[in-house]
């Protein structure tokens, strides 16, 4: 299973792709419950991500209008860490 900082990528990857998304949605595709969507929107607002929540039946999470995340920049020594840090992670199933 994926851990809880790589869901947490994914809601924001998921929110910068769509316009918005339910928590049941978000949850559907992350295989968690609802709570746990909760829960990583406000830890994603806590790191300054600006989320926004609109509650009720027909409620929805999405990004505030303008927001990119920036794109993060490596150097060829620090990405080709990353990417076997990765792959070692993966290969042990972390």
């Amino acid at each position: 299973m994926y851990s809880p900082t790589t869901r947490l990528l994914t809601v924001l990857e998921l929110l910068q792709s769509y316009k918005e998304m339910s928590g049941s949605e978000l949850a559907r595709r992350l295989n968690i419950n609802v709570r746990t969507v909760r829960r990583y929107i406000v830890n994603l607002q806590d790191m300054g991500i600006p989320i926004e929540t609109e509650r009720g039946p027909y409620g929805a999470y999405q990004l505030q209008r303008g927001y990119k995340l920036p794109p993060l920049m490596y150097n060829d020594a620090e990405a080709i860490a990353l990417t076997l840090g990765l792959l070692v992670m993966r290969e042990f199933n972390f």
